[in-house]
């Protein structure tokens, strides 16, 4: 009697300590970890329920998704007012229910030591620690999950019973299978996902008791009510939401031939190959091969198995299925770790049997295997406890902050619009003027009086640049509450660019960004507009496109580039456009984030991201050319990513002269030489000869060409030359718009001796990479410009 007391004592402290370590890192996260987005929409619905006693949405549908969930948050909220608190607190009772649970099904399966190895993974899986600390459906759905792989367990196994007669054994037959039927109805009221679970539960129904065992009333009872159940599910659904289900099927499908199980892996992977979670993927390997082994021997009759391995087969069984249908047939917009939190507790269970099949091996005697286990334990828990910490770090879209911040300053007459309308409506009380989103929403529409809606709020479409712009004409103020990704993603480019012109930055927490418009803009009057083909490449990012206003001394220079990505950026990179003159000297530039930190460049944007600048010119900037530069860096580093690129030049002050002498010669790539300047009449030995050439391009030009100039003995040879790029290489060939003149200023030494003959003066291009040279129409490679006649 008093090692039964014993036993009793130490179990209860063991558990109050488990429990007590589950629910402090529960807690936690429920006081440290704001709302997720998801999370608004729960709050939405209940809402809902406590105003009409259903979650009927104002666009006219049903929220259907996690109904039961919805209804035991709106309970605990019809007593405590719905808070965040109140809805988060029927996930962290129902999560702590199932590591209990678990620990229950650990012990009675396999044997006490499973449960405590299971239900300590349980409390530390980070994944459980966030379901269980959310206003969502998923804590629910696990501990039912469970209840449902209990019951069908129980179910498939000959029930013993104390009283050899008909009825005793017909009573014991007909309450697994019932309440198996029952637990599997709740947890597919809690999420629909649960239809995953019902093929592996049927196929191990025929592995245990055969396909004739299929017909005997308790089983025939327990399969039509699951059967009901599903269809039930079904049919709420398409009453309830019209077209959500095929919507959904088309545009992000449920199920389909994904075999993508590369790609599948790597989002799955961390969750049980990961160095730190490995230990109970190896133990749960290792006890389902052992099981196999005995299963072989046994000529494959599960029922002839000793309870500890039929308990392993079992629950392997849902594991397998379902990870392997999330690795072949479901879709991909639904990986995700929330997707697989239903057969965690299975892989857990597996595991610790597994675990304490080795211990066994090597241990015998309680004491020595109790304390083999506690070891075990440790191995198992403390790689964990970091994920576990991680998971209670504040890392989740501010939307909560954005919306209260929307609340505390908007007026009568503003506009909102977000691509989060069920965060907007739970936040502020009311819905969003317009769910803004121009990719991708199809599934979360609905037609309402004519008008495209948002499902959940009721919220109008808003789903175009054109669109847009009307409502920031109307409107006196326009807020936008969204995220960087989500601005990056789910919008087109123009659609952006219209938001960074328009809107300006005015509150940030945590990626969700508030935009506000106060009126429309006309946008600078840009004169100059270059399309880089093929784009400038600083680093992993590429210039795209490049405008400009005219430049002025003394005045704002607004320039704007547009910029895109041929690789991964895993950094915040910050862009500055510089100006230069012509001896090297940085005068004045503009720094920023592109898109005016609106959009990260970490996120992606779809199409070119615009980058607004505006560069002040210093008023005393003396006449001349001038060149705008760009630079890419590292903002935590403040490492560039690759040298400055040039992308424009600009001239201060009046026009170059004209030359004295018109020529006109055009070379084959548009080159134009317009002239140049009144040559020497004569030549004289250790003369210096000035020449100033005037250039312009017919066409636009990509290369960097080399000017040479020649002059000639009257043997032919170069007696003096000249070989640069224009302007000191400070304007090249590529930057020159049409019709823009350029100079090219030459200075020759001649020798001290010049003797009597014809003298030649040429001209020409080359490329200096290749040396090859650009040609006349005539076939000539070189001009002459002019001759003269020494005498001795």
């Amino acid at each position: 009697m008093s090692a039964h007391w014993l036993e009793l004592g130490v179990t209860s402290v063991g558990l109050a300590c488990l429990l007590g370590l589950a629910f402090w890192l529960r807690w936690r996260y429920v006081q440290q970890v704001s709302l997720h987005v998801d999370e608004f929409t729960t709050l939405w619905a209940v809402r809902k329920i406590l105003e009409k006693g259903a979650p009927l949405m104002p666009s006219g549908v049903l929220y259907t998704r996690g109904l039961l969930n919805s209804y035991l948050i709106a309970g605990v909220a019809w007593f405590s007012g719905l808070t965040e608190l109140a809805g988060r607190l029927p996930s962290v009772i129902f999560g702590l229910l199932s590591v209990l649970l678990t620990w229950w099904i650990g012990r009675r399966a396999w044997e006490p030591r499973v449960g405590w190895l299971a239900a300590l993974g349980l409390v530390l899986l980070p994944e459980a620690i966030q379901a269980d600390g959310r206003a969502r459906f998923y804590a629910q759905l696990l501990f039912f999950v469970l209840l449902t792989l209990w019951s069908a367990y129980h179910a498939l196994r000959p029930q013993p019973t104390q009283h050899a007669n008909d009825q005793a054994e017909e009573r014991a037959a007909w309450r697994p299978h019932l309440l198996f039927a029952l637990c599997f109805g709740l947890a597919l009221f809690s999420q629909e996902e649960t239809i995953l679970l019902y093929p592996p539960l049927l196929l191990a129904l025929l592995l245990w008791r055969g396909w004739r065992y299929l017909w005997q009333g308790p089983v025939l009872l327990s399969q039509g009510l699951c059967i009901a159940f599903m269809a039930l599910r079904f049919v709420i659904e398409q009453v309830g939401q019209p077209g959500y289900f095929a919507s959904i099927q088309s545009h992000k499908s449920y199920l389909g031939l994904y075999f993508t199980v590369g790609a599948a892996w790597q989002e799955f992977s961390p969750l049980y190959a990961e160095p730190r979670r490995i230990l109970w993927g190896l133990f749960g390997l290792l006890a389902i091969v052992v099981t196999l082994v005995a299963l072989a021997r046994v000529r494959w009759r599960p029922l002839l198995l000793f309870p500890a391995q039929q308990a392993t087969l079992f629950f392997a069984l849902p594991f397998v299925f379902i990870f392997g249908a999330m690795l072949t047939i479901v879709g991909d917009e639904w990986r995700a770790a929330r997707h697989v939190l239903l057969i965690q507790p299975c892989w857990l269970l597996v595991g610790a049997a597994g675990a304490v099949w080795l211990v066994d091996r090597f241990f015998t005697g309680v004491a020595l295997r109790w304390g083999a286990t506690a070891l075990v334990a440790v191995a198992l828990a403390a790689p964990m406890w970091p994920l576990a910490q991680n998971m209670l770090v504040n890392s989740i879209e501010g939307y909560d902050a954005g919306f209260a911040y929307v609340q505390a300053q908007r007026q009568p007459g503003d506009v909102t619009m977000t691509p989060q309308p069920p965060a907007c409506a739970a936040v502020l009380g009311e819905p969003c003027t317009y769910y803004a989103r121009e990719r991708g929403y199809e599934p979360y529409v609905t037609v309402q009086n004519g008008v495209v809606v948002d499902r959940w709020s009721g919220a109008q479409l808003l789903d175009s640049s054109a669109q847009l712009q009307q409502v920031i004409q109307r409107a006196p103020r326009v807020w936008f509450v969204t995220d960087g990704y989500r601005l990056a993603k789910r919008y087109n480019s123009d659609f952006v660019q219209l938001v960074v012109d328009q809107f300006d930055l005015v509150f940030e927490e945590r990626g969700v960004r508030v935009l506000l418009a106060q009126g429309w803009r006309p946008p600078p009057d840009y004169t100059v507009h270059k399309t880089f083909a093929p784009p400038l490449a600083i680093g992993a990012m590429t210039i795209e496109e490049w405008l400009r206003t005219t430049a002025t001394p003394g005045n704002a220079l607004n320039v704007e580039l547009f910029w895109g990505r041929t690789g991964y950026i895993g950094e915040q990179v910050n862009t500055s456009v510089q100006i230069v003159a012509a001896d090297g000297a940085r005068l004045t530039q503009a720094d920023g984030p592109p898109a005016l930190g609106m959009v990260s460049t970490f996120d992606g944007a779809r199409g070119a991201l615009p980058d607004p600048k505006t560069v002040l010119l210093p008023a005393d900037l003396a006449p001349g050319r001038y060149r705008v530069e760009v630079i890419a860096y590292d903002v935590a580093t403040r490492e560039p990513l690759a040298d400055p690129i040039a992308v424009d030049w600009f001239r201060i002050g009046p026009p170059p002269a004209p030359p004295a002498v018109t020529v006109g010669a055009t070379w084959q790539n548009g080159l134009t030489l317009v002239g140049h300047d009144e040559l020497p009449a004569a030549l004289t030995p250790e003369q210096t000869l000035t020449l100033r050439t005037v250039w312009q391009t017919t066409t636009p030009v990509t290369t960097d060409y080399t000017l040479f100039v020649h002059l000639l003995d009257p043997t032919g040879q170069i007696i003096a030359q000249s070989d640069r790029a224009p302007e000191g290489n400070f304007y090249p060939t590529s930057g020159w718009p049409i019709g823009d003149w350029a100079m090219g200023d030459t200075v020759l030494q001649l020798p001290a001796m010049l003797p009597a003959g014809r003298y030649r003066l040429l001209l020409g291009w080359y490329d200096p990479q290749t040396g090859a040279r650009l040609q006349l129409p005539t076939g000539a490679d070189v001009l002459e410009l002019a001759q003269w006649s020494v005498v001795q």
